[in-house]
């Protein structure tokens, strides 16, 4: 097994090692800011939010990620998005750290639709840990020492097109890849490509009335259950269906495919298919309307999944500014207030 590890350390320095330069994550859109820097400011408000992943567990020195981000957009108005990162991995003898920094531009196309253009510069370092590796040739000089350590320039590059009910994203990451040699190492990163898109479907949605000078009018939101006591007989289900494209020359693209349900803005639940890698669970819910908390879990479906019991994932992300009121929120906060008023009434 080590002997495995240590070969696999050094094609990744030799050979463009795909796995180590762009991470895989269950629950991508709970981290969608990752895969694209145009996500920065889509939204109105900021985030920021924390990250593990451990695959393949039970495998010996597998994959290990971590990360932290911090985005939104100047004033939360949706305009110039800015955001920075700092992520961490380690797969055996390797480790790679990445610091990250973000701005992003948006455009109205129209009421509904947005056009968000984004640039990711950064910088990553890479270390091997020479020290625990079994060397068939003792007297190599490139690895000799305790620690082989290079780093290179990173640029990445994204365009996001959205509104309330879609989005279709694309990103290059690796930019400079080998066409530009500001190190050593920037030979060995490979260009990567992405493609997402999602579509959100409200199965189960009570639109607001209005009057005619457009004010919400109260609205029948409960009903008396046989003990007397009024109930709520709404709530919003929305299903979300998205696809994922990541592509690195010379392997086949890889597709990953996702349908996540939410209940009442505050659960969430969903399955996910990654083509020739494996299948995935993963499970959320939003406290307060400001704390995200999603936990997924991975089975792996090819050669490697006599080696291991799974991938498994923590995401939490916090809202860290007020959202604007929306119609929708007026109507809600409307509706919960009848509710408790009419219970009151009832007591």
């Amino acid at each position: 097994m080590k002997k495995l590890l240590i070969i696999s350390s050094v094609l990744f320095l030799s050979y463009n090692s795909i796995s180590q330069q762009q991470y895989v994550f269950t629950n991508f859109m709970m981290n969608d800011y990752y895969y694209n820097a145009a996500v920065a400011g889509s939204k109105d408000v900021h985030f920021a939010n924390i990250g593990f992943r451990s695959q393949w567990a039970g495998f010996d020195e597998a994959p290990v990620t971590m990360y932290a981000n911090y985005y939104g957009s100047v004033n939360n108005e949706q305009k110039h998005g800015y955001g920075l990162s700092i992520i961490n991995d380690r797969s055996g003898l390797v480790s790679n750290t990445g610091f990250l920094l973000n701005y992003a531009y948006h455009v109205k196309l129209n009421e509904k639709q947005k056009l968000g253009f984004g640039i990711r510069p950064g910088y990553q370092q890479y270390n091997v840990k020479l020290y625990n590796a079994q060397l068939a040739d003792q007297q190599d000089p490139i690895l000799s020492g305790n620690v082989l350590s290079t780093g290179a320039f990173d640029f990445q590059a994204g365009i996001n097109w959205y509104s309330d009910k879609f989005f279709v994203m694309a990103s290059m990451r690796h930019m400079f890849g080998r066409a530009i040699t500001f190190t050593g190492f920037n030979d060995g990163l490979a260009k990567h490509y992405s493609a997402i898109a999602g579509y959100k479907w409200i199965v189960n949605k009570q639109k607001p009335k209005l009057d005619a000078d457009g004010n919400v009018i109260q609205t029948e939101v409960a009903k008396i259950d046989s003990t007397g006591v009024p109930q709520k007989i709404h709530r919003d289900f929305e299903l979300m269906p998205v696809i994922m494209i990541n592509y690195v020359g010379p392997i086949t693209p890889q597709a990953s495919i996702m349908v996540r349900g939410t209940y009442d803005n505050k659960y969430w639940a969903g399955i996910s298919y990654r083509t020739q890698d494996a299948i995935g669970l993963s499970l959320g819910m939003v406290i307060k309307k400001r704390l995200h908390i999603g936990y997924s879990f991975d089975y792996s479906l090819g050669n490697i999944q006599a080696f291991n019991t799974g991938s498994h994932e923590i995401m939490i992300s916090f809202q860290t500014t007020s959202k604007k009121q929306s119609l929708d929120d007026k109507d809600e906060e409307l509706n919960n207030s009848i509710f408790d008023e009419n219970k009151n009434d009832k007591k």
